[in-house]
Order: C-alpha cells, then structure tokens, then sequence
C-alpha cells in the first residue's frame, strides 16, 4: 500500500522540488504559510491530520490529479482502519 506520505514524497521527488522550495512556492504563489518541518511531517506519515488548503497546494504544485489524490488518502483511511 502507499501511503499518502510516501505519494507525495515521490511526486515532489519527480518535480525536483527540495521541501523549502516548496514552502517558498507555497508561500509566494499561493500565500499559504507552512514549514519543512509540516511537509517532512506528513510524507513521513508522521501526522494524522493534514490541512486540505495545503493539500490542494501540494496537488496544484506537483500536478496531481485530484481524484487519484482522493483515491491514495481514501485507500489509505481504510487501511489504516483496519489495523
């Protein structure tokens, strides 16, 4: 299964994005305050909650089609409730 940390980690790693480049962007292309220390958070999986204004952020930034991005977090949900 992939996590929906693990998601966004390689579709960062594949726009060449480092995780301050992507808090400048989200910044200054979408006046959305975050940190490294947010977005390590959550592609580590390390939160169970994650912020829908940045999650359309990150989507926009890395060209993630949203029903595929819904399809990982569902997927996810339902697995992580199982165990």
């Amino acid at each position: 299964m992939v996590t929906i940390g693990k998601y966004l980690r390689t579709k960062r790693f594949f726009k060449e994005m480092t995780l301050q480049q992507v808090v400048y962007a989200a910044k200054h292309d979408y006046n959305l305050s975050t940190s490294t220390s947010v977005l390590s958070a959550l592609e580590t999986n390390k939160t169970r909650t994650m912020d829908g204004a940045l999650l359309f952020v990150l989507a926009d930034l890395y060209d993630i089609n949203l029903n595929e991005l819904r399809s990982v977090i569902l997927e996810g949900k339902k697995e992580q409730d199982l165990n």
